[in-house]
């Protein structure tokens, strides 16, 4: 804890023993259930869960109908000569989002109305702080799914290339081939003469150009083939407990079908590894007694670091520094300290961590 937030939280408990203000006090007490077993204001810590969003590259390779004629008449070598789709992993990205931890709910008992009974909780009931602004909000943990439907062999055609009636009555595949590079060259003799000045086309030589460079494309890919490439996101979350060292299979992947289920053996796993530093980890909430000086402050978490690496087979997706609630400490903040009214605090949503304390008062 840094000198200025203890500073801060010395001084909002100065404040909030002065002797004209009526007297309100709180305290927080653990409960032994994962529900709330009666009437009352309770509140649980998050454990921090590992949203893992897996980024992958399809391609989709179709050769065109005239692959065959494209050195004859085209001179091109360089051609998709068999429709093929293929996968390939490109990038990992990790966040984290707390989820509740049902071992760790607490009671809040108040007298008069101190700034704990202004609790400020996600919809399953995970404190984010107290006397928070009312958009304060957390981010959600993402169901596992693939982001997009992905291209398919299916989706590509050439149907942007302008076939007349003339090119499309011709005897044979190879008269077809023979007519559109005919044509192709065609267009390139005119912008050509375009491009000389050697013709004509009033004020709209930009837009003429643009349609022309876009039907010799069109034409083109009728012999050398389409590439369509397109950028595919899977999310998966983890909850990495109670091991300290965990190496697991995440998902499998191939280079065919993509993501698929971590049982599909057809795949290749992608792995999963986190190493929680060694620190300590007591719940010193769990080892008060009644003699213990502070029964009453706010309960939070102290997180501990965590190191979270994706890997594909042997290749490093992702390495990555974390803090997860579960694996740290459980404390309180001084009991004194929310006592009184306009006090703030605010939580870290994903790790239960003490991000700050303030007077919202000022």
């Amino acid at each position: 804890m840094t000198n200025r937030l203890l500073a801060a939280i010395l001084m909002i408990a100065l404040a909030g023993c002065s002797s004209n203000q009526s007297i309100s006090t709180g305290s927080v007490v653990p409960v032994s259930s994962e529900l709330p077993n009666s009437h009352g204001l309770y509140y649980y810590l998050p454990k921090t869960a590992l949203q893992i969003e897996l980024i992958a590259e399809k391609r989709v390779q179709k050769a065109g109908p005239f692959y065959r004629y494209a050195q004859r008449y085209l001179n091109i070598s360089d051609v998709i000569t068999e429709d093929k789709d293929e996968w390939v992993i490109v990038d990992a990205q990790v966040t984290t989002v707390g989820v509740p931890d049902k071992s760790k709910l607490f009671r809040v008992n108040s007298s008069g109305f101190p700034s704990m009974a202004a609790l400020n909780l996600t919809e399953e009931g995970v404190l984010l702080g107290v006397n928070l602004s009312p958009n304060k909000d957390a981010p959600a943990l993402e169901s596992p799914k693939v982001s997009t439907k992905p291209v398919s062999l299916a989706d590509v055609n050439f149907n942007d290339a302008p076939l007349t009636e003339e090119q499309l009555i011709k005897s044979s595949t190879l008269a077809m081939a023979e007519e559109l590079a005919k044509e192709i060259y065609h267009l390139r003799e005119i912008r050509n003469e375009i491009l000389k000045g050697e013709m004509e086309t009033g004020a709209n030589m930009k837009e003429l150009l643009a349609e022309m460079d876009r039907v010799e494309k069109a034409y083109l890919s009728l012999f050398t083939g389409k590439t369509v490439t397109e950028r595919v996101s899977a999310f998966y979350h983890f909850l990495p407990e109670p091991e300290k060292s965990i190496n697991t299979v995440l998902l499998r992947f191939s280079d065919r079908n993509g993501f698929l289920d971590k049982m599909d053996v057809s795949g290749t796993p992608i792995y999963i590894e986190v190493e929680v530093a060694q620190t300590d980890s007591n719940n010193y909430v769990a080892l008060e007694n009644d003699k213990s000086p502070n029964r009453r402050g706010l309960v939070y978490n102290n997180p501990a670091k965590a190191n979270v690496r994706i890997i594909d087979r042997t290749l490093l997706l992702r390495s990555q520094e974390v803090l997860l609630g579960q694996h740290g400490q459980v404390l309180r903040l001084p009991a004194d300290l929310t006592d009184a009214p306009g006090v703030g605090v605010e939580l870290d949503p994903a790790t239960g961590a003490l991000k700050r304390v303030f007077n919202s008062q000022h």
